[in-house]
């Protein structure tokens, strides 16, 4: 009997860090930037395969994955981060957004609970940032109630050239013995070329 897939039933930890070099030698990357106020994380990938036909039937299969990334709803998106994102500079804390805009790549990282108490730890090596503004705002309701709002990004994923890896995961029961879990939490968020080893 195959085991059932544990519901899951949280996020938090996200926290991002600029990759500053890919190539040959390795993939560094700059300071850990850890994100309040994730709401939802959802999987943007989407698969399939194809088959080719010769000799009167299926000759080849080839499966695929496209749209690797991931949706993120977050509290808010702060003006600090919104200009490390678009890859421009704050003058005097302003936030101007023109068409002078580069693309940035980043790693992330982030945990996902799990209904039996354990994480499934989550990185993405490589991708960068779209989101629409995060400028818009709501009359406040009369009755004074408070009004619940979200900003929304669309992190996409490419391969990493180092090593062309996308994403990796990892579930805290693998955990070796010689690994603590309070030191998998510490370098997972600190560390993109982190491995659990013995």
């Amino acid at each position: 009997m195959a085991n059932k897939p544990l519901p899951t039933i949280g996020v938090d930890n996200y926290t991002f860090f600029e990759l500053t070099s890919d190539g040959s030698g390795g993939a560094e990357y700059g300071e850990a930037y850890s994100l309040r106020g994730t709401v939802e994380i959802s999987p943007t990938d989407a698969g399939g395969s194809e088959v080719f036909d010769a000799d009167n039937g299926a000759y080849e299969t080839s499966s695929y994955i496209e749209k690797i990334g991931h949706d993120i709803t977050n509290a808010d998106i702060p003006p600090e981060v919104d200009a490390l994102w678009r890859g421009i500079e704050r003058k005097n804390g302003v936030v101007e957004v023109g068409n002078d805009t580069k693309t940035v790549y980043f790693g992330v990282a982030w945990r996902i609970l799990k209904s039996d108490g354990s994480y499934r730890y989550v990185r993405y090596y490589k991708g960068s940032y779209s989101f629409a503004s995060n400028v818009g705002g709501k009359t406040k309701p009369s009755s004074g109630s408070i009004d619940k709002q979200t900003a929304k990004a669309t992190y996409t994923a490419v391969q990493r050239d180092y090593d062309n890896n996308y994403y990796a995961y990892f579930d805290e029961s693998d955990l070796p013995d010689t690994v603590t879990r309070e030191e998998l939490e510490e370098q997972w968020f600190s560390d993109m070329n982190y491995y659990p080893a013995a």
